[in-house]
């Protein structure tokens, strides 16, 4: 089993869609403005809800998040200095954590979500 898709929330999905494609390089495959915008992210899917539709949608069970939530993506350990150049370079905060088998490196998108990216080795992947 492995996750196939996740998703975090955003009212504003034009300036989401601008990050994730735009900023962190997800192909945006599904744009349907103000409901969602899809991702993907390897083998699986990003998912970016307008919570204010989707905890409303007659067609699946009610959900959605306000505040911030949490994300990690994937990526080799020799890209973090990289990236870290270039979130600063467009503005983006940029936080580091280090763990028992390396660091990764954290920053929000322009909703507030959390935005981690890291080495598997974090996590023995």
């Amino acid at each position: 089993m492995e996750v196939l898709e996740t998703a975090v929330y955003a009212r504003d999905l034009e300036k989401a869609r601008a990050f994730y494609e735009g900023v962190l390089g997800l192909p945006c495959f599904q744009y349907k403005p103000p409901r969602h915008a899809f991702f993907r992210a390897g083998r699986g899917v990003f998912l970016v809800f307008n919570p204010e539709h989707t905890e409303k949608d007659p067609l699946l069970p009610p959900h959605g998040a306000r505040g911030s939530v949490h994300v990690a993506f994937r990526v080799a350990e020799e890209e973090l200095p990289l990236w870290e150049a270039k979130l600063k370079a467009l503005g983006f905060p940029v936080f580091w954590a280090e763990w028992p088998k390396g660091k990764s490196l954290y920053t929000r998108d322009p909703e507030g979500n959390l935005v981690e990216l890291a080495p598997a080795k974090i996590w023995d992947l």
